[in-house]
């Protein structure tokens, strides 16, 4: 993807995601449009981009979030990789899989940082967890990426991705 394109969605997705989402931090069900955007680029453009930017942007929100820095780069890391993975291998990324695919890639990224949690500071209730806000997390979060799978889908954006054998399928 163009390095531009990168900066603005990078810059844009922490302030997007406080503001206009916010209303939805009541209730407790806010997507992660970050790790929306990581899979997509990662199903979209490749396993190494994919983990590039993945880092890249778990990276900044630790940075603007003051959390553990670097837990998000690497979990992100290896949502984009492993995303970029099945892109390789999935055929339409149109297709009904593909917000299950968003919904495993929610729960991975919480069970990543679960598992971390749980093995520094001790007892952490990982199956409380899990369905308390992992799974309704990974549910609003594979709707919102799907929407933006179509939004870039549907405008365009294919231009800016670098895998030539993509562009040609569409």
């Amino acid at each position: 993807m163009n390095l531009y394109a990168y900066l603005i969605a990078f810059l844009l997705i922490i302030p997007l995601q406080a503001t206009l989402l916010a209303p939805l931090s009541r209730i407790g069900l806010v997507p992660d449009l970050g790790l929306a955007i990581i899979s997509i680029i990662g199903l979209l453009a490749g396993p190494i981009e994919g983990a590039i930017a993945g880092i890249a942007l778990g990276l900044y929100q630790d940075i603007s979030s003051a959390s553990l820095l670097g837990l998000s780069g690497l979990t992100r890391g290896i949502i984009g990789l492993f995303a970029g993975f099945l892109g390789q291998r999935v055929l339409d990324v149109r297709g009904p899989s593909t917000p299950v695919l968003f919904a495993l890639f929610s729960v991975l990224d919480s069970l990543l940082t679960t598992l971390y949690l749980e093995m520094t500071y001790g007892s952490f209730p990982i199956l409380r967890q899990l369905f308390s806000r992992m799974l309704p997390r990974a549910f609003v979060t594979a709707l919102a990426g799907y929407w933006l799978l179509q939004f870039v889908m549907r405008r365009n954006v294919l231009g800016l991705i670098r895998r030539r054998e993509l562009q040609k399928e569409f």
